[in-house]
This record gives structure tokens, sequence and C-alpha cells, in this order.
């Protein structure tokens, strides 16, 4: 069985797929012996082989308790036959890394992945002489540090990268907030019609009645109260509505589709047509996840 995640060993995306496989084992599930974590240098790819089945599943960060919804993660996932079916909360501690003889005072160029340069605001704030530079990966920004040998330079890693690379802690946790979490989906492929997904979500809360969180993604008629009607149904079927982003649609300038988490608890027989009831209020609707929410454990970060 592969699963895919973007990175190296030591990046961030590979601690959340452990985490993962620990928690679902300790938790009795039946999980493959031949798991293979295979990694990727972008997101597409991974989303590419997975739907051509290549991958049977992926794990892919899609909101960071900083930077909020890791958009160019969950753009890719619009229009795609792939539903998150659970979810995982990894905590984040970026460390600054350099070659031996590196200093604080030494450095001036610091790469990290650009999400990770941008948890880390206050710190370049406070530090004007280093320059953040975009990476593909975490961990791939301390192999190059590492493989460089110059003591100006610096990667923004996990203190497991770090280590794992042979480089030296300039300073730990330096991102801008202590208790920094990004959100994991672990993505499978799920090939059905917008018709015969009605079926499937009534199916999957009859077997999985703890999948109680959906993420959709929906694009409503550019008229007045056209989102209204959305927000609407989800009140009518006593939903709680967990979250809505907006999102440009691709070659309709100025027009947004929306990203809406909703918890679907006290959905009972109703599953069936409350989805059929959202896919008539709006012109597309897509299931982007349904998963059982995970308790975040904030004395443990």
């Amino acid at each position: 069985m592969k699963i895919g995640y973007q990175g190296i060993p030591g990046s961030y995306s590979e601690a959340a797929l452990e985490h993962y496989l620990r928690s679902a084992r300790s938790n009795g599930l039946d999980m493959p012996s031949d798991i293979s974590a295979i990694g990727y240098d972008n997101f597409k790819t991974i989303i590419t082989d997975l739907v051509s089945e290549e991958l049977k599943a992926a794990i892919l960060p899609v909101e960071n308790s900083t930077t909020g919804l890791i958009t160019r993660t969950l753009d890719l996932l619009r229009y795609q036959p792939v539903v998150a079916t659970h979810e995982v909360y990894q905590p984040i501690s970026h460390s600054l890394w350099g070659v031996e003889g590196a200093s604080i005072d030494s450095i001036t160029k610091v790469y990290s992945h650009p999400e990770a340069l941008a948890q880390c605001a206050s710190f370049f704030e406070q530090h004007p002489n280093m320059m953040p530079l975009p990476s593909s990966d975490t961990a791939q920004a301390a192999v190059f540090v590492k493989e460089q040998q110059d003591n100006s330079m610096a990667a923004l890693s996990s203190v497991r990268a770090g280590n794992l690379y042979g480089l030296s802690a300039i300073e730990n946790n330096v991102q801008s907030e202590e208790q920094n979490i990004t959100r994991f989906f672990m993505m499978e492929r799920v090939m059905t019609t917008t018709q015969d997904m009605a079926d499937l979500v009534q199916y999957w809360r009859a077997t999985h009645p703890n999948r109680n969180r959906w993420m959709l993604y929906l694009e409503t008629d550019h008229k007045p109260g056209a989102l209204a009607k959305v927000l609407n149904t989800i009140e009518l079927f006593d939903c709680n509505m967990e979250g809505l982003d907006a999102r440009p649609i691709k070659d309709k300038p100025f027009h947004y589709g929306f990203i809406i988490e909703v918890d679907a608890s006290n959905l009972l027989e109703e599953t069936k047509t409350f989805w059929q009831t959202l896919t008539y209020t709006s012109s597309y609707m897509q299931l982007l996840g349904c998963f059982q929410p995970t308790e975040i454990l904030m004395d443990h970060l």
C-alpha cells in the first residue's frame, strides 16, 4: 500500500503520516503490513498519482493555526475524485539550523517552505538582516544548507530534520505562535457522480456514524441570495457551520466558489435529503472530506 506525502524524511508531512499510522494501529484499525511512504516534490503530482491509483492514499496539509487555510493544497482538490477520510493534527515547532560555525549574526539567508516562512514572520521582523527564501520543503531546505556549507545560510526545519541531516541548532521554537499546529487530511480516491454521492454519504453515515464532519466545495449562481440559500439549508438541517472561505473560480474573474465545513452530527436518516437539497441550491458541489473530528490536546503541544 503506497501513501504519498510532500517532502523527504524529516518533513512535517512525513511526521503527520507517522502520527496517523501510529494512531490508526493503536485504535485497532486493520492496517496493511506493506505500507510504503512515498515522498513527492509537489502537491500536484501527489493528486495526479492518487487519481490514477498509483497511490492508495495521500496525506496533505490543509490548514495551519497561524496562517489559516493552505489554499495551494485545497485548490488542487477541487474538481478531483478524492475525499478526505481522516484528519491529523501535527504540532509544528520550527528551529533555525545552520552548518558548524554559523551564528545568529552570520546568517543572512534562511530557506524553508513558504508556509513555514510565513509562520515565522515575527522572527524575521526581529532579524531584518535575514532574507526568507522559499524551498520546496522544510527538510529539503535542511539538506540544501548542509550541502552548501555556507555559514551565511540557514534552514527553518523540524528538530528531527536538523538532526537527521547533521546541522547545528542556532535557535529553537522561532514560530510566531507557540501553539502552532498544522491540520492534515488523509485523502482517498472516490469515483462517483454527484447523484451517486447522495447514496454514498448516506451509506457512510450508516457505517461510520462518527464521521460527522464534512468539508464541501460549492459554486452558486452569480445572483443575489444564491449563497444565502446554501447557508439556510445548513441551518434548516440543524448543521453547525465550522468554516466558510471563498476561492476564485478558474477562468471566471471575480467569481468565487466556497469551501464550507459543517458539523453534520445532528443528521440521521436526513443525510441523503440534506445532500440533495444542497445540490439543488448550488451549481456545483463536491465533497472534499467526510471524517471523524479529532480532539486537539493543547496541553500536549
